[in-house]
């Protein structure tokens, strides 16, 4: 099984052009059999296709696809036009799916997501070809403040802890650093990060706390384990920065066998993708 995270950037090429054909060439290329998806717009349509591009995308690759919206929309039939979230892609079926938005209920409001955008979880069930099912939750969390993402993580694992005792992926843009990755360059990176005007990226705590979460609650982050330091998920800084993650809990974690960073794609967005192959 092989599974893809890929951030693309709203349909538009890093120098804002069209990019469904660059999208579905990457995506064909990898030979994935489940994907994540961010900065989607659906039902969006895009040069290349007079399909909705999520639709025109799915249909290419012979897959099945759910989209999750990240805004609340008035009861209707129709998705706007601009309405943006996180979509799943699956060879197999997905048998169910649920889009959550990532905010404290009315009573636990916090103050740190107070004019941020809205951000999603979206879970998708997929019945794999052994008649098991693997669940998906795929995010996209706040591009200004760690505190603001570690509100939203805190949302997010009153859904994850559901599935804590069965094979589970998380995957997505987390847009934060791994305490990994700084390790022996923590006031190098600081000290560019600040430069390039993304302290956004490093939080106001000593150091980025959102994946430490992850990896407290028993998540493995998959390139950690197969990959090196100081590699880049993020194109529009010229800085190593690895942002987009794939994490499997212990269960499934133990049947991964290679994680990398494709960067055979670079163009078609300003993020790349990560690849994670399961046994």
């Amino acid at each position: 099984m092989r599974v893809v995270t890929f951030n693309i950037h709203g349909w538009r090429t890093a120098d804002n052009q069209p990019n469904l054909d660059g999208v579905t060439a990457t995506l064909r290329a990898l030979e994935a059999d489940i994907i994540g998806l961010n900065e989607v717009y659906y039902p969006r349509v895009i040069a290349g296709d007079a399909r909705p591009a999520l639709e025109a995308l799915a249909d290419r690759l012979s897959m099945h696809f759910v989209f999750g919206p990240c805004l609340r929309w008035p009861v209707q039939d129709d998705m706007p036009a601009g309405a943006y979230g996180n979509a799943l892609l699956s060879r197999w079926p997905i048998i169910a799916s649920s889009a959550h938005h990532l905010a404290p209920k009315e009573e636990d409001r916090d103050q740190r997501l107070e004019g941020k955008e809205q951000r999603g979880l979206l879970e998708g069930r997929v019945l794999l070809p052994d008649g098991k099912t693997l669940t998906v939750y795929i995010t996209h969390l706040d591009h200004t403040d760690e505190e603001a993402r570690l509100v939203q993580l805190r949302v997010a694992r009153t859904w994850l802890v559901r599935d804590r005792n069965r094979p589970h992926l998380v995957i997505g843009d987390f847009n934060t650093l791994s305490p990994w990755d700084m390790e022996g360059r923590k006031e190098e990176l600081t000290r560019l990060l600040l430069g390039a005007h993304a302290p956004n990226l490093l939080g106001a705590r000593d150091m980025p706390q959102v994946i430490t979460q992850m990896e407290k609650a028993g998540y493995i982050d998959l390139y950690r384990r197969f990959g090196v330091p100081e590699q880049r998920t993020f194109l529009s800084s010229n800085l190593p920065i690895r942002i987009d993650y794939i994490f499997a809990n212990a269960p499934l974690a133990s049947s991964v066998t290679g994680c990398t960073i494709w960067a055979d794609s670079d163009g078609i967005s300003d993020h790349r993708p990560v690849v994670a192959d399961f046994a």
